[in-house]
């Protein structure tokens, strides 16, 4: 059962205690933000990993591979929820059991790009976040991307460029960062490709050229002191439709009456989703009625 946007939404006015400090230090400040999900991730420190929509199969395991990283410590991801590198991101994430932020360049009642509606309800299950600084009536203007962008950047400690071409849209971004005093990173651009020029031109200007996640975290401390965790369950492994659940239950266990309480979802709809996930050894049911996890391989 998708929730319903318009009674979930939050609205925080530049003059409210609870609008992000981040955003308060930028040019052109949102006077109003519009927040679905846990909002708290707003008071994170969080990175933001962004690039062309036209995404290489280089690019694609580059970016795979850091997004993995990021959620392995647990450090959310921005990005803007277009198709390509942002879509990438902020499924690696989602797949490896971490949170991310999505801002949007439209309003709440146009979801852009379509292609991506159900990424959009992923991460708001998943207890991530998506903001907009537009009404929810908003459609999503070509000028109202560039103008996101600075959102992006501003929210996050620093960015990397995971492909880019000559005067793209990625490149603004990273102006951004720039003029926001944040750090730019980008991966090392393939020299057969257009998709290499932008990026190599950011590294050439002064960004930070970046081949896997350590490049990064060493320039932060508050990243450094996250601890990797050793050892991760194969998430990737269980149906999308069972991540819910399966992380409800994950840490202690959980009763029936907790999952239907937490999750959100409708008894019947939880009740056959613990039937399917014990029928594939995901789970297995206590004496005492509670769900348990059953034991997987572990991987590093």
């Amino acid at each position: 059962m998708r929730m319903k946007i318009k009674e979930k939404y939050k609205i925080i006015k530049l003059e409210e205690k609870d609008y992000p400090e981040k955003l308060k230090k930028i040019k052109k400040v949102p006077k109003v933000l519009y927040g679905v999900g846990n909002i708290e991730l707003l008071n994170d420190s969080c990175f933001a990993i962004v690039g062309t929509r036209k995404i290489s199969d280089y690019g694609k395991e580059n970016c795979e591979k850091i997004s993995k990283e990021f959620a392995f410590r647990d450090i959310p991801v921005v990005s803007g929820m277009a198709i390509g590198t942002d879509a990438v991101a902020h499924k690696t994430v989602l797949k490896y059991g971490g949170k991310t932020i999505a801002v949007l360049g439209s309003g709440f009642n146009h979801i852009y790009p379509k292609e991506n509606t159900e990424l959009f309800y992923e991460i708001l299950e998943n207890d991530g976040l998506i903001i907009t600084e537009y009404e929810k009536n908003v459609e999503p203007y070509k000028r109202n991307f560039p103008a996101r962008n600075r959102i992006i950047t501003a929210i996050s400690e620093g960015v990397l460029v995971i492909e880019a071409a000559y005067r793209s849209g990625t490149s603004i971004t990273a102006n951004n960062a720039k003029d926001q005093g944040k750090k730019v990173f980008a991966l090392p651009g393939k020299l057969d490709s257009y998709l290499g020029i932008g990026v190599n031109k950011l590294i050439k200007e002064g960004a930070i050229l970046t081949t896997n996640i350590n490049d990064i975290i060493e320039h932060y401390p508050q990243f450094m002191n996250k601890k990797r965790k050793t050892s991760i369950k194969k998430l990737n492994k269980v149906d999308r439709k069972y991540l819910k659940i399966y992380k409800l239950i994950e840490d202690e266990g959980k009763f029936l009456e907790d999952l239907i309480e937490n999750s959100g979802l409708r008894y019947k709809e939880v009740i056959t989703l613990l039937m399917e996930m014990e029928l594939k050894n995901l789970i297995y049911r206590q004496i005492s009625g509670k769900y348990m996890i059953k034991k997987q391989e572990e991987c590093e």
